[in-house]
């Protein structure tokens, strides 16, 4: 039952798609037709990539974002939305890793980046407002860890203060509070620069899947499926670098969060809000049509578990109800992103040898204030224009203590995934799956991937991850195909949904 005694609402009967698109058009870019040459060319669009693009095209260079599918579909329009210099438990980590320099840095450039957003967010129409944000605690070993990161934000710089009012409708511990935060609409935001961007003469092609970018002495050229683009620096602005020579994939580990959107009656809270510790929840209120909705995401998992069922979203939905009068759930989606083994984004050049590709990746689920970092570094990088930030985030950083036992503890899952796909049994029949059931079968030796859509049409495809050939997982709350090593996502057709992968699970 609900606080206010009714029957629960049933969230799986919610829209299962993200609210920042529910709504919002925008034009649909013809797909790259044969060579181009270019200044720059930018590969992705979502934050990163329209960000970047936008900048490098204001400082008078000719660039060409390519984007696999539509722009802003991926993360950046599947987010909270929250550009906050607060990122959970960071500072005080950083402090220990890499001592008093190390918050400061984060912080100064998070913040920096979040009054960025604001900049380029003048003269859109995207929902943009200053609150504050808490990093809440509901039991007392909580506050403890809460009153160290206190100690080290304010070592830092930051707007950080405690306290024991958090705006919400259960008890707590009290909470780390950032002042002076930034939420918007992430979708109309990135349009809005989509379009700043070609005014200023940048071009967009979607559809348009890059799958290599070579590289030498005097320019680069962008392989996709649909033509190249010659170009003297490329940006690869992708959730996770689909270049494997900067071996970001053995760096930065996958997780998959759930979020679902209620009306509910009575007050939501003025405020960004994140819980310490598991079970954790990001919370706040967002604008939707004529009135507000509770947005709460949570129940993260490594993506390929098995763990992606549709019980993600009920457990959402039961948080919610059991602290709001929930009247209806309105959206239900989920989102994936990589975090660095030290917690810090790469951001840089691809690797030591490269001068023309830059990479960035690892957000840690705080791609709107990172992701916009990315963008300042690497234009900055391009033009010529030194950062003394620019170090401390480089792709092709190396800090043993920082990232060890980190890197060592990834791995070593990586290695017992791709064993454990390889020796399991994969028996059955695709014949007979019923309609909406999926499994990783056994045909004449070779394992398959089956799916039966609820209209019985039977989709079946290689098993094996097209990017470095662990077996795909079955994702029951999603319908798609993942991989548990390094997160590439598929569709039941096989199709790339998400890299680092770039080819299809071919068909069988």
């Amino acid at each position: 039952m609900t606080r206010s005694g009714a029957v629960p609402a049933d969230v799986h009967r919610a829209r299962h798609r993200s609210l920042w698109s529910d709504g919002v058009e925008q034009p649909e870019r013809e797909p790259l037709r044969g060579d181009l040459s270019c200044d720059v060319a930018v590969v992705g669009g979502g934050i990163t990539g329209l960000t970047v693009a936008l900048l490098l095209a204001e400082e008078g260079l000719s660039v060409v974002l390519v984007e696999q599918h539509r722009l802003v579909a991926g993360t950046s329009g599947r987010t909270t939305a929250k550009v906050t210099s607060q990122h959970h438990l960071t500072y005080a980590r950083l402090l220990l890793s890499r001592g008093p320099q190390g918050p400061a840095t984060y912080g100064a450039a998070m913040e920096a980046s979040k009054e960025r957003v604001v900049e380029l967010a003048d003269g859109i129409d995207c929902d943009l407002r200053r609150r504050p944000a808490y990093l809440y605690a509901t039991r007392t070993p909580e506050r403890l860890l809460v009153e160290v990161e206190a100690r080290a934000a304010r070592g830092a710089g930051l707007p950080a203060s405690l306290t024991d009012d958090v705006p919400v409708p259960f008890a707590t511990k009290g909470a780390l509070r950032f002042d002076d935060q930034v939420e918007l609409h992430p979708v109309r935001y990135l349009v809005g620069l989509a379009e700043r961007f070609e005014r200023a003469g940048g071009r967009i092609f979607e559809h348009t899947r890059a799958t290599d970018v070579e590289e030498d002495s005097t320019h680069c050229r962008v392989r996709t499926e649909q033509g190249a683009l010659r170009a003297g620096q490329v940006v690869v602005a992708t959730l996770l670098p689909f270049l494997d020579r900067g071996a970001h994939f053995a760096r930065a580990y996958p997780s998959t969060s759930y979020v679902v959107t209620a009306r509910v009656r009575g007050d939501l809270p003025d405020a960004m809000l994140h819980a310490a510790a598991p079970p954790t929840h990001s919370i706040r209120a967002v604008p939707f049509g004529d009135t507000e909705l509770l947005m709460v995401l949570g129940e993260s998992h490594h993506t390929g578990s098995g763990k992606a069922t549709p019980a993600r979203y009920e457990r959402l939905a039961a948080f919610a109800t059991d602290h709001w009068d929930v009247v209806s759930f309105e959206h239900r989606w989920s989102a994936q992103d990589f975090t660095s083994d030290d917690g810090v984004p790469y951001i840089g050049a691809v690797n030591w040898r490269s001068r023309r590709v830059h990479v960035a990746t690892g957000y840690k689920k705080w791609g709107m204030t990172a992701g916009t970092l990315a963008a300042t570094l690497i234009t900055g990088a391009i033009v010529g224009r030194a950062n003394p930030w620019a170090r401390f985030f480089a792709a092709d950083r190396l800090h043993p203590l920082a990232e060890g036992v980190r890197f060592a503890t990834e791995n070593g899952k990586v290695g017992l995934r791709f064993v454990a796909g390889r020796i399991a049994s994969g028996r059955g029949d695709v014949a007979d799956l019923a309609p909406g059931e999926a499994a990783v079968l056994s045909d004449g030796g070779e394992r398959v991937a089956a799916y039966r859509d609820p209209a019985g049409v039977a989709h079946v495809v290689s098993a094996t991850c097209t990017h470095l050939g662990c077996a795909v997982a079955w994702n029951a709350a999603e319908t798609t195909w993942d991989c548990p090593c390094h997160g590439s996502r598929f569709a039941p057709d096989g199709d790339v949904l998400e890299g680092p992968a770039t080819v299809p699970l071919a068909p069988r």
